[in-house]
This record gives C-alpha cells, sequence and structure tokens, in this order.
C-alpha cells in the first residue's frame, strides 16, 4: 500500500484495487502540476539567442551626465567617425539625436541563424536634471537597434542580438561614453 498526504488531504491505495494501479495517475498529475513552474524556471534562466542581448534587439546603456553642447558635439562625432548619418535630432528640453538605418554586413554568429542582411541604427536621448553649477544637464542614454531580414522573411523585421552584434553595440556605447567622460573632466 502506498500513502500520499498533504496539507488538505490525505488519502491511500493498494494497487489492487478496482485492478487499477493509480499510482501512475498521480506521477502524471504531479508532473502536469510542476510542468509549468519548471518552465518558468528553464525561461528565466536562458538569456535568449543572443545571450548578451537578453533576448532583444536592441543594446541600452547609461552613459551618465552630460551638457547638451557635449552631448550634441560628441554624439554627432560617433556617428560620422561610424558612418551613421544623422537622421534627426531635437533640441532641449528632451534633446534626442537619431541616426538613420545603416546596412551592415551579417556576423557569422547571425549568419548561422539564417540571417541575410542587418541594418542597425542609433538614439542617444538626454533626460533633463537638475542644474549643476548652474548649467543644465542631461541624463543620456544611448540606444543601438537592429532589425534583420532571413531566409524565410524577405521584410525587415526584430530579432534578439547575437552575441556579435551585442559586442558591436557596446564598443559603440563604451566609446560614447568615454567621449563624454573626458569632456567632463
Amino acid at each position: 500500500m502506498v500513502a500520499y498526504s498533504s496539507v488538505a488531504t490525505r488519502f491511500s491505495f493498494s494497487p489492487n484495487d478496482h485492478g487499477v494501479d493509480v499510482s501512475k495517475f498521480v506521477s502524471i498529475s504531479r508532473a502536469l502540476t510542476l510542468a509549468p513552474l519548471l518552465l518558468l524556471v528553464i525561461g528565466c534562466a536562458s538569456g535568449g539567442a543572443g545571450g548578451n542581448s537578453g533576448g532583444r534587439s536592441f543594446v541600452r546603456m547609461d552613459m551618465g551626465i552630460s551638457t547638451n553642447a557635449d552631448l550634441a558635439r560628441e554624439t554627432e562625432d560617433l556617428l560620422r567617425r561610424r558612418q551613421f548619418p544623422v537622421f534627426r535630432t531635437d533640441a532641449p528640453p528632451a534633446p534626442l539625436m537619431e541616426s538613420e538605418w545603416r546596412n551592415q554586413t551579417p556576423f557569422e554568429d547571425e549568419r548561422e541563424l539564417g540571417v541575410t542582411e542587418v541594418r542597425c541604427r542609433i538614439l542617444v536621448r538626454g533626460r533633463e536634471r537638475p542644474p549643476m553649477g548652474g548649467r543644465s544637464v542631461y541624463q543620456v542614454t544611448y540606444t543601438m537597434e537592429t532589425q534583420v531580414k532571413t531566409v524565410s522573411s524577405p521584410d525587415w523585421m526584430e530579432m534578439p542580438m547575437t552575441s556579435e552584434r551585442t559586442e558591436m553595440a557596446r564598443e559603440f556605447g563604451r566609446e560614447l561614453q568615454l567621449a563624454l567622460e573626458v569632456v567632463r573632466r
């Protein structure tokens, strides 16, 4: 005889009762109860297709605090050096510099996923902060967004960034962050 207990109920059975071995049903019932929990744990532990981008088609980084003049000058310089033409700019109180989409060669890890074309754009935004030393300053956020075409989809679509694309996006962000830090000193 096998006995199972819980806080709410207590029951026991024998495999010979009515000729049915209900222990198999109890095992299935427990498995079905635990399956959603297991899927949740597995889903939270995975990093997405690219691993480093958290399963997102963009990388966002906090750049720190900057004046509008430094933000505009250093962002424009980065975009020019990296050959991302400026698409639009917005003035304070919410400064924004957005590049045009720029086609890129797919990395090896993207080609392995069936990516045939990649395009990226950069957005740098400022959010107004309390003045420092009598000057207006902004909390700066850098974002690189990516879209792809694949062998199965001729249309531009979002796909989680691969490790190589994520590293490229972070390298650009670190370059801008360093430029803004040098200006502040």
